[in-house]
């Protein structure tokens, strides 16, 4: 794709969702999202299943800190002054059709079966109605799903159309027993393998042999342990025809879409339909190379239609999650698109109700299934220990509550290659944010980007800690100003932006004295020994496997202050730009903050 020669400056007003035009860095108004603070303290006790929903009902506890069997709900919806919240899961269940088996390999066949598929049946009466159709292999929450954007769907049974396919493939019943022949004359059938174990798979596999006999086709269900057919997935790559699988993903990048192998690596074992395609392939060097958010979004788009038409996977649902809380005296929950309610935005942004003396003070009382077990934030590798660590720590931007970064220590930022800074050499990319400048450690010193270069150079340095993900290709980080920091790599690409945003910017004045090897070893017993952070929150008291105790920290650089600003009386105005709107980039730098940028973390994960 041919770029402008422009440099692309990032800016805090670009793909934003809806920012008020008054709110400038570090503002004082409750229209920031960024602005809150409210309580005292937050209270995490280590309660998990039954032992938390009681604590719940008997508001003990105002959060359970993950979300809740669905079992579980009609007991809580009866109970005054509980709420759930439902977000749709980060993953999805599909079925996965074995491409290299003849005649699977027909792109007929398969978009019959997508087409005959009763995805809705699925939702309402396996999942009941806990679950909603999804056709992209890119979840619908995902700001870079198409899902909304596609120009048919395969949500409801369309047999008609599934047979009008097979009849111009060829796929005719010689025979006349009822069932199709392949184009070539042979006789065949389908076995589709869901696991033994899951009632879920079960259902979807009846549906799916429903849909296959729809058709004239010979396919049966079979459910199998789910391990043995697993093993034919990834060892034995032609002993399957049709298997009913889940994926989950840990955040909202897409440079996995360039996995699907090209054609040389169409038998590796990670990628179950063997599926190869020219027009998919012609697009995964913009997907991985472009810098710029058009020039990738419209690489995920192209492969993304593709794949819906091909569909060497077809998927089948992206089910509800929920969390649960009380709001009888506290209010501010915020309901993060793929976190839910126990999300960072709720610590900030929940307050006490005004007829409880609110907004501020109050302690919140949350459950979470697990210790801390250590403070070294290097050793945490549990799922969910972020609740903890983003309290303590910032980073250059934060996942915000529709999905999207928001630029946090980082005002500003822009992007560059060689094409648009000559300084910048042939093939690397430069990153440049400009800093905050009123964050601070809690032992009183400023927060630099002196703090910045030291994070990244001992994260890329110091080898086995887990947020040397990501900067492998990291050839320089370092401190051009006070509140100006400059990152590069050695190979161009947008998605180096997301193993940047959201690492944890730790302490130079700490790490610094530590001697490489002992990132592994250094732990604190806070509040015994005092720890250094620059989080809103700092740990105050904790029980090992009863509870953990953070305050608040008085200095936070954002909170709201009503002695500050004076509360707007009249509605604000608002921008509302499209944030994935092709040609939205501008070319300057802004210190206007508030607004919003594509989230997307740095790890895949399958579940």
């Amino acid at each position: 794709m041919k770029r402008d020669k422009l440099t692309i400056c990032v800016i805090s007003l670009l793909l934003v969702g809806v920012i008020p035009l008054s709110v400038f860095a570090n503002s004082n108004t409750t229209n920031s999202i960024k602005n809150g603070l409210f309580l005292d303290k937050i209270m995490f006790h280590h309660l998990n299943g039954e032992e938390a929903i009681q604590a719940l009902l008997d508001d003990e506890i105002q959060l359970i800190g993950y979300m809740i069997d669905p079992t579980l709900m009609p007991e809580l919806e009866q109970s005054e002054g509980i709420e759930i919240s439902e977000t749709l899961r980060n993953g999805y269940g599909y079925i996965t059709i074995n491409c290299r088996k003849y005649p699977f390999n027909i792109t007929a066949f398969r978009r019959a079966l997508a087409f005959a598929i009763d995805k809705e049946a699925i939702c309402e009466d396996v999942w009941v109605g806990k679950a909603e159709p999804l056709d992209s292999l890119v979840p619908k929450i995902n700001p870079f799903s198409i899902e909304e954007d596609l120009t048919y769907h395969y949500y409801s049974a369309n047999v008609t159309k599934g047979n009008e396919l097979l009849d111009a493939a060829g796929f005719n019943d010689i025979d006349e027993d009822k069932y199709r022949e392949a184009p070539n004359g042979d006789s065949f059938n389908v076995i589709v393998e869901v696991a033994e174990s899951s009632e879920i798979a079960i259902g979807v596999g009846s549906i799916v042999e429903e849909a296959l006999q729809s058709l004239g086709i010979n396919g049966t269900s079979k459910p199998t342990d789910f391990y043995e057919y697993l093993n034919k997935l990834y060892f034995h790559h032609q002993d399957y025809d049709i298997a009913f699988m889940g994926e989950s993903f840990s955040d909202f990048s897409v440079d996995w879409l360039a996995d699907i192998p090209w054609p040389q690596y169409a038998g590796d074992s990670c990628h179950f339909p063997h599926f190869t395609n020219a027009s998919y392939d012609s697009w995964k060097d913009q997907l991985l190379h472009n810098t710029t958010l058009e020039g990738v979004k419209e690489a995920a788009r192209e492969m993304q239609e593709v794949w819906v038409y091909q569909s060497p996977e077809i998927i089948c649902y992206e089910t509800y999650e929920y969390s649960a809380y009380r709001n009888d005296r506290f209010v501010g929950f915020v309901n993060q698109v793929d976190r839910g309610v126990f999300s960072f935005w709720t610590s900030l942004q929940t307050h006490l109700r005004e007829e409880q003396g609110g907004p501020y003070g109050g302690t919140l009382h949350r459950s979470f299934p697990l210790d801390v077990g250590t403070f070294n934030v290097f050793q945490q590798h549990c799922y969910g220990v972020e609740q903890y660590y983003e309290l303590l720590y910032d980073s250059l931007l934060r996942e915000g509550p529709d999905g999207y970064f928001i630029p946090w220590l980082a005002e500003s930022y822009c992007i560059e290659t060689h094409e648009d800074n000559e300084e910048v050499q042939p093939g690397y990319t430069r990153f440049t944010f400009n800093l905050v400048q009123n964050a601070t450690w809690t032992d009183g010193s400023p927060l630099t980007a002196e703090d910045v270069s030291f994070s990244f150079n001992f994260f890329r340095d110091t080898v086995g800690n887990r947020f040397r993900y990501g900067l492998e290709e990291m050839k320089a980080a370092f401190a051009k100003t006070a509140n100006t920091f400059v990152i590069e790599f050695n190979t161009t690409s947008y998605w180096h932006l997301h193993n940047i945003g959201t690492k944890p910017i730790i302490p130079k004045q700490v790490y610094n004295q530590l001697d490489p090897g002992e990132w592994n070893s250094y732990n604190l017993s806070p509040p015994e020994d005092e720890m250094i952070t620059s989080g809103p929150y700092n740990v105050s008291d904790r029980l090992d496997d009863h509870y953990t105790e953070f305050s608040r920290n008085p200095n936070y650089f954002y909170q709201y202050n009503d002695g500050i600003s004076t509360p707007q009386t009249t509605p604000p105005q608002f921008i509302v730009i499209n944030p994935l709107a092709v040609g939205v980039l501008v070319t300057a730098v802004a210190g206007i903050v508030g607004g919003s940028v594509m989230w997307i973390r740095e790890i895949r994960s399958m579940r």
